[in-house]
């Protein structure tokens, strides 16, 4: 069975990507320049897309309270 891709940003090259990580700690190499990649956690990957989006409902719903 093979490992699931993760998402990796290497801080040498710049590069960053989905990979297959090559051992039980999630570390892969870089393809560019081979560094020793770990993955980018949830919150590097989708906090900042999901406080944008929470930041908007919050105020939609407070613009629509002052309207009642």
């Amino acid at each position: 069975m093979r490992a699931p891709e993760r998402t990796y940003r290497c801080s040498v090259c710049r590069w960053q990507g989905m990979l297959e990580p090559i051992d039980v700690g999630d570390a892969a190499s870089c393809p560019q320049c081979g560094v020793y990649l770990y993955p980018m956690s949830w919150m590097q990957t989708w906090g900042l897309a999901l406080g944008l989006i929470a930041m908007t409902v919050a105020a939609i719903f407070a613009a629509a309270k002052l309207m009642i």
